[in-house]
């Protein structure tokens, strides 16, 4: 139910026809929507194929029911129908996790899990250790769990709504992350304690031979309860534990196997802000004191380290002024992120799909930092008038878009040579775009229709 765009329906799909299984696909969205997952499924093998409706007799004639992790189960009327008739529910995750054989390492948190994921999982490769990527990045592991081992490492990101289903599994993974804690899809979860409480499960049923890498600086998830051995990383610094400690510009590591500082310099350009600290911070916790990695080993990944996509990516230099793609910034805290990590006058593309977070504190860091706003989507209004009501000496405009073009063609016919124009929009996508990819892909085609 719910094929999806990013991997985990797909995986599912293939996975299930690979053992056998009578396999029925349903999805809400029309083809057109899915042409990349239904390019990788060959559609003679399926039972059945319904896009854009679902029917309720495919419910009732299945055995099992693989959802997505979008679908909210408790208010879903197929899914209600399914449980009265005793059929069982799971997830491409939950199919994973129990097949799984390997050592798993649990990443999530509000802000920063994919960029900590992707170090953990190139640390422990530096570190010789065979290790897989996979969960929300959109990668699927399951087709391969068959040839994941005992010795192997996976490094899963999950979102809360993976982690609400899996917390029946009562999941304990070897080690867990969490990078932070902030109000997120609370349109979804209903209110923070239910968003609260999926994430938990990322260390609520861990054991005392287990790992649970917690940021001491966040006020919420450093009290989370857990039986679970913890690491510490943060600016905080505990001169009685081993853990990984930050200041504005070096890290310092106090481990069992010894001490290191890594200086700013020691880091990728992407790396150099307080948010990337952080998440360098959180996985070398995991590599160094976790799994006992020294961090010379790790130098050439701290050096070298690559931005994923759609994540404070620098993708055209036009005249002088810096184009910035961060279109995985779907909350407003990793605005306030990249906020802190852009130098220069910026110039901000923000707004979105309402999901019901409050966006007070970004609008008054964007009144402060940035010079000129364009404001996108359901929140527009909001933001409009939340960023205008701020005291500021920097602010000069803020102003509504239709669309990201526009807002793109504002931008740059306002925008003088040293400016940054930042598109970091705090909010999901809305109607305009399928998902944060789409939108980060046309933002860089926007960027490059500029008549310069």
């Amino acid at each position: 139910m719910g094929l999806g765009q990013f991997g985990g329906g797909l995986g599912a799909v293939q996975y299930l026809l690979s053992q056998g299984a009578d396999v029925t696909v349903t999805d809400l969205r029309p083809a057109e929507a899915l042409q990349d997952s239904l390019a990788r499924i060959d559609g003679s093998q399926l039972r059945r194929l319904i896009l854009g409706e679902h029917q309720e007799q495919d419910f009732l004639d299945a055995d099992l029911i693989v959802v997505n992790p979008a679908v909210h189960q408790a208010e879903n009327p197929f899914l209600k129908l399914a449980r009265e008739r005793g059929i069982g529910l799971t997830s491409e995750m939950n199919l994973f996790w129990e097949r799984c054989r390997g050592r798993k390492i649990l990443v999530t948190g509000s802000v920063g899990k994919s960029t900590t994921a992707t170090l953990i999982h190139q640390f422990l490769q530096a570190g010789n250790r065979t290790c897989r990527l996979g969960g929300n990045l959109g990668v699927s592991l399951l087709p391969e769990v068959d040839r994941i081992h005992e010795e192997d490492f996976v490094v899963l990101e999950l979102s809360s709504f993976q982690l609400a289903d899996l917390d029946r599994l009562h999941p304990a993974p070897e080690i867990a992350v969490v990078t932070n804690f902030y109000p997120n899809h609370l349109d979804w979860h209903g209110n923070l304690d239910h968003y609260r409480d999926a994430k938990q499960t990322a260390i609520a049923w861990q054991n005392a031979n287990q790992m649970a890498v917690l940021n001491g600086d966040d006020p919420d998830s450093s009290l989370w309860p857990t039986d679970a051995r913890v690491i510490w990383f943060g600016r905080e610094i505990w001169r009685d534990r081993p853990g990984i400690h930050f200041t504005a510009d070096e890290i310092t590591v106090r481990s069992p196997i010894g001490g290191w500082k890594i200086h700013e310099i020691d880091l990728a350009p992407s790396l150099r802000h307080e948010h990337g600290f952080s998440n360098v911070a959180a996985a070398l916790a995991v590599a160094v004191i976790g799994l006992e990695i020294p961090v010379p080993c790790l130098a050439d990944v701290l050096k070298n380290y690559v931005p994923l996509p759609h994540r404070l990516e620098q993708v055209a230099e036009v005249q002088g002024r810096i184009f910035i793609n961060d279109s995985k910034a779907t909350t407003p805290e990793s605005t306030l992120a990249a906020l802190k990590s852009v130098s220069g006058p910026i110039i901000l593309i923000v707004g979105g799909k309402d999901k019901g977070s409050d966006l007070s504190r970004m609008a008054a860091a964007i009144a402060q930092r940035a010079k000129i706003v364009l404001c996108l989507g359901d929140t527009a209004s909001e933001l409009i008038k939340k960023i205008s009501a701020e005291q500021s000496n920097t602010l000069q405009n803020v102003i509504p878009s239709r669309n990201l073009n526009e807002a793109v063609q504002a931008a740059w016919q306002m925008s003088q040579p040293g400016d940054v124009l930042l598109f970091s929009p705090g909010c999901a996508s809305h109607a305009e775009f399928a998902n944060y990819e789409r939108r980060g892909e046309r933002f860089v085609e926007c960027v490059k229709q500029i008549d310069a």
